[in-house]
């Protein structure tokens, strides 16, 4: 994990601190030596600002798990002393709180050249927000709870600007319960570990479906944790305050359950949930399984959005021109109508939606 990577998670999660880039030299004066000079002043802010960058965009890159369109400078003054630094942002025109939150959090953490100690400076940060967001570093969410409900919202139209489809991560807690709700959007549940719906049994890697209009009820004696994807999306205001977007409900559950060993396997692609097996689906669910080495070559899904959640792997996601680094922790949305690629580093398994459904079925078609 980068140093700055794990000064983020802890931002939101209580994780250790960071050790410092490696060769960076501890804070603090050499003893006897002379005074620095203006040149060496220079150098050693030049050197900051060159460490402190990429650390600085993955601030916002945490505050863009709630919303991309993040953009303007903050100028921060920072007053270094031998063993800590106090910074003070001084003007802000992005106007986010998790993102000065964050800055001031890094430039207070980080080890300043000898250099620098004694002194008061003051640098800029820039940020430009992107037409939407297609990869998002799940580390870098914020789980919000309510009693033994915690739900993280990973993917919605605040932080993609696509509203098509909702991803969340849920967990119980031992003796947990949703309670009976209703399914005001189309479900998708993904477990990651065993569960009970409607009082029937759920193991790891089993899906689950719940149609509009229907009513659910997810439990776990043991605790449980699973992805759940709703259609159409939406910018989930309730779910970010840590409860699912569902009202209570009454009535006859109408869940399905599809357990791993049900699902059809067509090449890389294992189809749990499709239209010509839940009549009306407005998506199709698979887990998609591609070795290291794997290449899909750039393509375009004219009307579908497609989502994934990393299981387990890495390679690098082409989107619209753009390189981006996929990983276990990744979940990504690409929307309708734009170019994309893949390159497998290592083996990858990913949950895969398509909403509406459609692309899924060129696994089913013979090489």
């Amino acid at each position: 994990m980068r140093w700055w990577l794990a000064l983020l998670v802890a931002c939101g999660q209580p994780v250790a601190r960071p050790d410092p880039p490696p060769g960076q030299p501890a804070a603090g004066p050499t003893v006897d030596a002379p005074p620095p000079n203006e040149e060496e002043r220079l150098a050693a802010i030049q050197k900051a600002m060159n460490e402190l960058d990429e650390a600085a965009q993955g601030c916002w890159a945490a505050a863009a798990t709630e919303r991309f369109d993040i953009a303007g400078e903050l100028t921060a003054r920072i007053e270094i002393a031998a063993a800590s630094a106090k910074p003070t942002i001084v003007s802000d025109t992005a106007r986010n709180p998790k993102l000065a939150s964050c800055l001031v959090e890094l430039l207070a953490r980080y080890r300043w050249a000898p250099p620098l100690v004694g002194q008061t400076i003051q640098l800029p940060f820039k940020f430009s927000a992107p037409d939407g967001q297609s990869v998002v570093d799940r580390r870098l969410v914020e789980w919000k709870g309510q009693g033994k409900v915690s739900v993280a919202v990973l993917l919605d139209e605040n932080n993609t600007g696509n509203a098509a489809a909702s991803m969340f991560e849920l967990a119980l807690a031992a003796g947990g319960s949703t309670g009976l709700r209703q399914a005001e959007r189309t479900e998708v549940w993904y477990f990651l570990g065993a569960a009970q719906v409607d009082k029937r049994a759920v193991a790891a890697g089993d899906m689950v479906y719940v149609p509009k209009g229907t009513v659910r009820e997810v439990s776990a004696a043991a605790g449980a944790h699973a992805v759940v994807v709703m259609v159409p999306g939406g910018r989930e205001g309730t779910a970010r305050a840590g409860a699912l977007p569902t009202p209570d409900g009454k009535g006859k559950p109408g869940s399905t359950i599809v357990k791993a060993s049900d699902a059809k396997t067509f090449g890389p692609a294992t189809i749990y949930i499709e239209p010509a097996t839940h009549k009306g689906a407005p998506c199709a669910a698979s887990v998609l399984a591609l070795p290291a080495g794997a290449n899909v070559a750039e393509h375009v899904h004219e009307h579908e959005t497609e989502m994934l959640y990393v299981l387990d792997g890495k390679g690098t996601m082409t989107i619209a021109g753009t390189n981006l680094d996929i990983a276990p922790t990744s979940v990504v949305q690409i929307p309708p109508n734009t170019k994309h690629a893949f390159a497998a580093g290592a083996a990858v398994r990913a949950v895969q939606i398509y909403t509406p459904a459609g692309p899924e079925q060129r696994f089913k078609k013979k090489p």
